[in-house]
């Protein structure tokens, strides 16, 4: 009876260890965007969000860019960059190679970073008056 027992809970437990990251920190994250002022316009590797604060979900797979505009002023950019995160660490337990093909065929095997954004968008410079002749 007792080896039935181990033979059902060891597979039952090696499988729920099987891909850590995509399992414990999912493929998407969320990532917070404030500006001062608010309401500037967000876009994220070039499709609109809407404008600030909003706190929108990414793809965890690949770095994106962030730009953040908003009339008479100077329009913002960063890069959202995706790092390995911890948990990807945890397909150790499992003998690596499942785990680890899940986590990086998902994207979920990265965090992004940084997890929030506080700009202070400057104000444009006005335009220089133009001379007649």
């Amino acid at each position: 009876m007792k080896r039935i027992f181990i033979m059902l809970i060891v597979p039952i437990i090696a499988l729920e260890l099987t891909a850590c990251a995509t399992v414990l920190n999912t493929t998407t994250q969320e990532v917070e965007i404030n500006s001062t002022p608010a309401n500037a316009k967000i876009i994220i590797d070039g499709k609109k969000f809407g404008t600030t604060p909003q706190r929108i979900n990414v793809e965890r797979g690949s770095n994106h860019v962030v730009k953040l505009e908003l009339d008479g002023y100077d329009s913002y950019e960063t890069q959202l960059t995706r790092k390995i995160a911890f948990w990807f660490w945890g397909n150790i337990l499992n003998g690596f190679i499942p785990g680890m093909l899940t986590d990086m065929f998902t994207g979920s095997m990265y965090n992004i970073l940084p997890e929030s954004l506080n700009v202070d968008l400057q104000q444009a410079a006005p335009a220089a008056p133009t001379k007649k002749r």
